[in-house]
């Protein structure tokens, strides 16, 4: 590539290994601010202007300073990836082939799991390749994670830690992060008290390890296959998705496979983050031969995807009132499409990153939708010299004076009109009423038919009507599309009148109470609403989980919310009994199930798709037990292509579990009753 010019390209250079160092330190320790490709281009620039720059050696990013959790060395560098463009891959392919082994390039955090006598020793993050910081405590609760592995073995293992897309969505999005890949840095990198260790720590549990690379005492391989292999079959530990033996022509055959059409292929329908693929020589002789160039292995590539961001031009940064009274700031921009979705909004998360960014109303900015999620602005391409956004002094909605929070801004109002719509929103969402989106509750809010959860229920279907309808609509003649989106809603709505305790719970938005935690109470024998009522602090801290702060302040939204749940009551809603998920039985009982790949098959009774949380649930009120990886004992394993090559469905089917396709298993379902 030919280089931009610049009269003095010393100091280009200089900047470039500031900006490089400034955005890697980001990436791995805080929020990037620019996408992958952007950095990408950097480098690139960086190589041309001075290809013996130290920096084009670093990876990762430096232990931060002052940081609080141990640092420790690894013991083999922990490298990265070049990436190779379309135009040097043949070059790159007759050097390291014939055959390669392709993996999913995982989009979360790399980490080192040592090991010594099948005993885990420490868990380190990546850090600068060198030195990363032991996250081991925190580790332990990932899933996928083995502390005593089948048999001696001495050595590191290394693995992805990702957050799955639906995870972030449920448990993560209206929290303070970026994106799923943010949640699990921000999370696993976490230096917790030991007496505050009932809710941060658990979170990892949320989190899952995929496996990718190994390096042991004694652990001679012929093969990049047989290396893998000994991971999933030997040590039973996760493997990240890998396809073997394949030629060149089939590693382009992968590459279009996952990003489809317009970028809408294999990789659209994965509830996790991959940027591309991981394209290693098969023959570890040849491994050898190639070796390593300033810690990156020539034997393997980065094969990226295209960048999704899109530029386009911020109007006005609006600060919006949202649940639990937080004002954070939105960019309002001039419509782009973006992975395939028109984006006119996008999060700027708190007044630290605006002010970080340097962005002002009229700048040409960058955006994403990150994780495929929320879309936000990564950063300024072209500033336009507006003026700078500050914070609002009140509340935009009843004119409080704000309360300042660290690098955040809440209405300290209880009866703010803002708080109502963020608790109406939160029903919403987890009574997943579909048809009523953000634009229709504020409608009906302005037009003073709801104000409290309960209203939702007391709603007639002229009212929702006269709200729908567009005022030049023909209400006389023809039915147009708002009149049975109206029906719909308020459909959608009578749906949820006997919601499943948990799910009811959780819809109240009391503060530090989720689904997950309001399970817990169930399994504990708390299974009635009449029951959850009446615990106290002291009762609450009884529960596993659940200590002294957090018991109170559970204890405290539960006595604030006793008005909302009277009235919900009277308004017809009737939460059902709880079920201990240990206490549980049916023609299902002791049997495991574990679910894969996007379901394809139709509900008759919605007319959409079952979703994974709904086939769970079957096996659930029959008895079953679901769990989220393929071991030894697992019954069955569901997914759409029974007859699928993946490797989870060849360890299935080496291990003796039955592999179900969605018509075997309603089958199966149908019959367990």
């Amino acid at each position: 590539m030919s280089p931009p010019q610049h009269p003095d390209r010393s100091a280009r250079a200089d900047e470039l290994e500031r900006l490089i160092r400034r955005h890697r330190e980001l990436y791995y320790n805080r929020q990037p601010e620019i996408p992958d490709a952007e950095f990408d281009k950097l480098v690139d620039e960086l190589e041309v202007l001075r290809p013996e720059s130290p920096v084009l050696a670093e990876v990762g990013a430096a232990v931060p300073e002052g940081a609080e959790l141990p640092a420790k060395r690894h013991k083999i560098p922990m490298g990265s990836l070049d990436k190779v463009p379309e135009d040097r891959l043949e070059q790159w392919a007759a050097k390291a082939g014939p055959l390669f082994v392709v993996l999913e390039k995982l989009d979360g955090i790399s980490m080192e799991f040592e090991y010594e006598n099948g005993q885990l020793v420490d868990a380190i993050t990546r850090g600068d390749g060198l030195v990363g910081e032991v996250v081991t405590f925190n580790a332990l609760y990932c899933q996928n994670v083995v502390q005593r592995l089948p048999l001696p073995f001495t050595g590191s293992v290394r693995g992805e830690v990702i957050c799955r897309r639906s995870v972030f969505r449920e448990h993560f999005a209206s929290r303070d992060f970026a994106n799923p890949r943010n949640t699990v840095s921000g999370t696993v990198r976490k230096k917790y008290d030991d007496d505050k260790l009932d809710r941060p720590r658990t979170l990892n549990r949320l989190f899952e390890v995929h496996y990718y690379d190994l390096i042991g005492d004694g652990a001679e391989f012929a093969t990049e296959r047989r290396k893998l292999e000994f991971i999933r079959e030997v040590l039973k530990l996760r493997l990240a998705e890998v396809a073997f033996d394949q030629d060149l022509a089939g590693v382009r055959h992968i590459y279009r496979e996952y990003l489809g059409e317009n970028g809408q292929g294999r990789r659209r329908e994965l509830d996790y983050d991959i940027d591309g693929l991981v394209v290693r020589a098969d023959s570890i002789e040849r491994q050898r031969e190639l070796g390593e160039i300033n810690g990156r292995p020539r034997y393997a590539m980065a094969y990226k995807f295209p960048s999704e961001a899109k530029e386009t031009i911020l109007r006005e940064i609006h600060w919006s009132l949202g649940v639990g009274g937080r004002v954070t700031p939105v960019a309002r921009l001039e419509p782009v499409e973006v992975a395939g979705v028109t984006v006119s909004n996008a999060t700027l998360h708190n007044i630290e990153y605006v002010r970080g960014l340097g962005v002002r109303p009229g700048d040409r900015v960058l955006v994403e939708r990150a994780g495929d999620v929320i879309p936000q602005v990564l950063g300024v391409v072209e500033s336009r010299g507006g003026s700078e956004p500050l914070p609002p002094a009140e509340c935009p909605r009843c004119g409080r004076p704000l309360l300042a929070e660290g690098k955040y801004f809440r209405c300290p109002n209880p009866e703010c009109a803002g708080k109502v719509y963020g608790d109406l929103m939160r029903w919403v969402g987890e009574m997943e009423i579909d048809a009523l989106g953000e634009k229709w509750v504020a409608k009906l809010i302005e037009a003073e038919l709801i104000q409290d959860p309960a209203d939702l229920y007391r709603l007639r279907m002229e009212d929702v009507r006269d709200v729908v309808l567009k005022p030049e609509a023909d209400r006389e003649g023809k039915r147009p599309e708002e009149s049975k989106l109206a029906e719909k809603i308020v459909r959608n709505i009578a749906e949820t009148r006997e919601p499943p305790l948990d799910r009811f719970l959780a819809a109240l938005n009391i503060p530090e109470f989720s689904r997950q935690r309001a399970q817990m109470f169930i399994d504990a024998g708390h299974e009635t609403l009449e029951k959850i009522q009446a615990l106290t602090p002291e009762a609450i801290v009884l529960v596993k989980g659940f200590k002294e702060a957090l018991a109170k302040k559970i204890a405290a939204g539960i006595t604030a919310r006793r008005d909302r749940i009277a009235s919900l009551l009277a308004a017809g809603v009737r939460p059902q009994a709880g079920t201990p998920r240990t206490a549980m039985e049916g023609p299902l009982s002791g049997m495991t199930f574990c679910f894969t790949g996007a379901v394809k098959t139709t509900n008759p009774a919605t007319g959409k798709r079952w979703t994974r949380k709904e086939m769970q649930a079957l096996v659930e009120e029959r008895g079953g037990r679901n769990v989220t990886d393929v071991t030894a004992g697992l019954d069955y394993l569901v997914m759409a292509d029974p007859d699928s090559k993946s490797s989870k469905a060849e360890k299935a089917r080496t291990l003796g579990t039955k592999v179900l396709g969605e018509e075997e298993f309603f089958a199966l379902i149908t019959e367990a009753r």
